[in-house]
């Protein structure tokens, strides 16, 4: 038995220290809880539009594509992995596959299943390529490129469509009135927290990041984790690549193009640490929602796509820079 299973990290954040009460462990997920729903009453009472029904559905289902891949990419940033940049054309090309074997005849769950385990060696290929001593940034966008080439080349530029009724329903459908892609997002927030803080490989992720010399002599095979890790972004990307086909029953090259941005964002906001070993996917989860929330009260009010990239982009570095120092003044405490 390895040492790791008796490590005291037994949750994605850092324990609380013994004269701390309990609550303090939840203090960072409350902060964001309370950041989103402040927001989401400033946006409702400036903008009438905004607490519509069909506009909160709107953005759930753009929330939870997002929110999907950025769950899967949480993995690899706790993990002292940084990000992968190969995520947004992983979907792209988890699409093409899913809509070109459609277009042939496969069927519906052979499709999904042939799809998922294409985007799982992708993964494990830019994991091992890591763990190897490749950099993580210079891997995945190098793989990202690759992969848009393929897509590419696979389908002449052009988009596939799919007949089906059955991906229509996945892509469209509203069980009890909820989008699946939404569904699938609210399962995953829940298996995604499972794994990282109650696993051996979640307590695994969190001691890799935290301290990679600590993990190896703990007896934590630090190349599988960062293959493991790169594996579950990949396969996220390639669950949302599925639900983009099935949404507009074809496959875009096109699809995508911000979301490695979204990702990391998402990642961000929610307050893992971008050098690893702190995180946590359900916050990551709220950091989905508050981006698909803030670039829809965007849209609403009529503002360019200049301008809310800009937004975006300074909102996102008054954060990092905000938790990097709250952490340090905790760190000199």
């Amino acid at each position: 038995m390895s040492a790791v299973g008796t490590t005291t990290v037994t949750s994605a954040d850092p324990p609380a220290s013994a004269d701390a009460p309990a609550a303090r462990r939840y203090l960072p997920l409350a902060g964001a809880a309370v950041a989103l729903a402040t927001a989401i009453i400033v946006a409702g009472l400036t903008n009438e539009a905004f607490l519509t029904t069909a506009n909160a559905l709107a953005i759930l289902r753009s929330a939870a594509l997002t929110g999907i891949v950025a769950l899967g990419a949480t993995f690899i940033t706790v993990a002292g992995r940084f990000f992968s940049l190969a995520l947004g054309q992983t979907a792209v090309f988890g699409g093409v596959t899913f809509a070109l074997l459609m277009s042939h005849g496969a069927p519906f769950a052979l499709a999904v299943v042939a799809t998922l385990i294409v985007t799982l060696i992708l993964g494990a290929v830019q994991g091992a390529l890591v763990s190897m001593g490749a950099n993580p940034i210079v891997t995945t966008l190098g793989a990202g490129a690759l992969l848009a080439g393929l897509a590419g080349l696979a389908t002449g530029g052009k988009n596939v469509r799919i007949e089906s009724t059955s991906v229509e329903w996945w892509g469209n459908a509203r069980p009890l009135g909820v989008p699946t892609q939404t569904w699938a997002f609210l399962i995953l927030i829940v298996v995604a927290w499972f794994v990282m803080s109650k696993t051996r490989f979640g307590r695994q992720t969190v001691v890799t990041g935290a301290n990679r010399a600590t993990a190896l002599s703990s007896g934590i095979a630090v190349w599988k984790v960062t293959t493991v890790v790169f594996v579950v972004a990949s396969v996220a990307a390639g669950i949302v690549g599925i639900f983009g086909a099935a949404q507009f029953s074809q496959a875009r090259i096109s699809e995508f193009g911000g979301l490695d941005f979204d990702v990391v964002a998402a990642i961000l906001i929610g307050g893992t640490a971008i050098q690893g070993g702190q995180g946590s996917p359900t916050r990551t989860a709220l950091g989905a929602v508050f981006i698909a929330m803030l670039q829809n009260y965007m849209l609403l009010l009529g503002w360019s796509f200049g301008i809310r990239t800009t937004i975006m982009g300074a909102f996102i570095l008054v954060v990092v820079v905000s938790f990097h120092l709250v952490r340090g003044r905790a760190g000199a405490k």
